[in-house]
């Protein structure tokens, strides 16, 4: 999803085969990739906030509210953050999860310094590797002159499973989308990537 602040809903399960047809129709937002993404999860109980590792970066999309089955969530580029990282940032990363983290030694935090860390916070931070092949793509529904982003993901690791979202800045508009998308996620459970990582986890 591009940065900035959008409704979402999003079902994990299997989408059936007109659907996967129809999506493959759509125009993609990216040029899509034949390799897959990697996104390691930082995950604690009370963790309401998406954090991650991905690449050589740490990524905060922060949770602000939910109605029902959709959320509002918050992507800012300048939480897009390339090791080596700042002590700032370990202490925001310490809030997002809910986590006391040990004394952050001085200057620049590498990759390693930084699961080094982690690894001893409170309560324990479970790091969470995901492997999975995603496209998004836009959906103009009729007599709408703006789009939704539709995203549909194949995970691989740690399970077999697929993931879509349904994305837009406008509550009304991401509801009607996914009403009428609805008779073909019929199979998938509506549920954010904490909630089902925290099924990964028997939690």
């Amino acid at each position: 999803m591009p940065f900035g602040t959008h409704w979402e809903w999003r079902g994990f399960g299997q989408t059936d085969e007109q659907f996967r047809a129809w999506f493959k129709t759509l125009p993609f937002l990216y040029p899509p990739s034949n390799a897959p993404l990697r996104d390691e999860y930082l995950w604690t109980p009370g963790c309401v906030h998406n954090v991650k590792l991905r690449y050589d970066a740490l990524k905060f999309k922060r949770f602000c509210e939910r109605r029902g089955e959709f959320e509002c969530w918050r992507e800012d580029a300048s939480e897009f953050l390339p090791f080596p990282l700042d002590r700032e940032h370990l202490r925001e990363l310490g809030r997002l999860l809910d986590a006391r983290l040990p004394e952050i030694p001085p200057g620049p935090v590498e990759r390693a310094t930084l699961l080094a860390i982690i690894a001893r916070a409170d309560p324990p931070v479970q790091r969470i590797t995901v492997i999975k092949r995603r496209r998004l793509a836009q959906w103009r529904l009729a007599g709408d002159e703006t789009s939704v982003v539709l995203e549909w993901t194949r995970i691989e690791q740690p399970e077999a499973i697929e993931t879509v979202a349904i994305e837009h800045d406008d509550l009304a508009l991401t509801w009607a989308a996914h009403a009428r998308l609805a008779p073909h996620l019929a199979r998938l459970q509506p549920l954010n990537y904490l909630q089902a990582i925290g099924r990964w986890l028997g939690k």
